[in-house]
């Protein structure tokens, strides 16, 4: 069965989207994490999965060949419309996902909990999932495990997301430097053209020799940062 939307589906899909997660390549800080995941459920698959309109694309997984599926087949799309964590023992009880073709199968995925990924904004983007493909239960100790683990997700998240706006207001104030430098350096030579006297005019030789060094330290420091 299809989830219903989100009722803050326009919302959340930009949260998503903000992120700029989707279709890049696997990350280890990701991989140890559903690798912990799945170690302390003893699970054969956990997932790191972000769901999208149309897919649920997994960041990182273990015990799954696939890095995404239909929406149709979203079992994280029915956890993200739950509070905070979603568990299902036996997949082919639920209605929701007993015509499910990942449950139904012979080696079907019988067992799901997900603790959902929420923005700051209270937005789920997705869950830190784990799954098996025999009926089960999770004790208290794992289910607050998995919460934890979630949180750590959204905090690479979040730092991801910092780095990468830091990196556009700096290469921003790089651009505006530079015309502002240019703009003052044609000024000033259009000035200098205009002058009489020596005097002047070795004042205003200065001047540029002075924005010169600036638009020369300038240049400097911002390869020095973008390399670092």
């Amino acid at each position: 069965m299809k989830a219903p939307l989100h009722p803050r589906q326009d919302e959340r899909l930009k949260a998503l989207h903000a992120y700029e997660m989707l279709d890049t390549d696997p990350e280890k800080d990701f991989d140890d994490i559903v690798q912990l995941a799945s170690s302390i459920c003893g699970t054969s698959v956990s997932l790191v999965s972000l769901v999208g309109s149309e897919r649920q694309w997994f960041k990182a997984s273990v015990g799954l060949e696939v890095r995404e599926t239909p929406i149709e087949q979203s079992i994280c799309s029915h956890a993200i419309l739950e509070e905070e964590f979603f568990e299902v023992e036996d997949t082919l009880q639920d209605p929701r996902m007993a015509d499910n073709p990942l449950c139904c199968s012979d080696q079907g995925l019988r067992f799901y909990a997900g603790a959902l990924l929420k923005t700051p904004d209270g937005l789920p983007i997705g869950t830190l999932c784990v799954l098996d493909r025999e009926p089960r239960k999770l004790t208290p100790w794992q289910r607050d495990a998995i919460k934890v683990l979630a949180r750590q997700v959204m905090v690479q998240l979040e730092m991801r997301k910092a780095l990468g706006s830091a990196a556009t207001m700096r290469k921003e104030v790089d651009h505006r430097v530079k015309n502002s430098l240019q703009s003052l350096s044609a000024f000033v030579r259009i000035q200098e053209r205009r002058l009489q006297s020596d005097e002047a005019k070795q004042a205003m030789t200065k001047v540029m020799t002075r924005i010169d060094a600036v638009s020369t330290l300038h240049e400097y420091l911002y390869k020095t940062d973008a390399g670092s």
